[in-house]
C-alpha cells in the first residue's frame, strides 16, 4: 500500500529560477500558502524547489497565460513562456 496520503500524492516539486519565482508571484497570483512557500524558499544552486499542489499549479499557469495577454514585451512573454514550461514540467513529472 502507498504510504502517501491523497494530498501528498497531488504535490509536485516545482523547480524555478529566482527570476521565475518573481514572475510567478507577480503574474501567477499564487494562493496565499503557496505565495508564502515561494517567498520563503531559498535557491540552491540557482534553483528554488517548492512543493505545490497540482491543482494550484494549473491555476497559476492559467493566471500567467491570462496576464500574458496584456503584455507587449516580447522578452517578457518569452520569460513567461519558460515559466509555464517549468510549471507544466512539474505537473507531468509527478503524474
Amino acid at each position: 500500500m502507498d504510504d502517501q496520503s491523497e494530498p501528498e500524492r497531488k504535490l509536485r516539486t516545482v523547480e524555478l529560477t529566482p527570476r521565475e519565482v518573481r514572475l510567478l508571484l507577480k503574474y501567477g497570483y499564487p494562493w496565499p500558502e503557496d505565495e508564502e512557500n515561494l517567498r520563503a524558499s531559498r535557491a540552491v544552486g540557482g534553483v528554488h524547489r517548492v512543493r505545490i499542489n497540482a491543482y494550484w499549479i494549473e491555476m497559476m499557469i492559467a493566471d500567467v497565460i491570462r496576464s500574458a495577454k496584456t503584455i507587449r514585451s516580447a522578452a517578457l512573454l518569452e520569460e513567461l513562456d519558460a515559466l509555464c514550461y517549468a510549471l507544466e514540467y512539474a505537473l507531468a513529472d509527478g503524474a
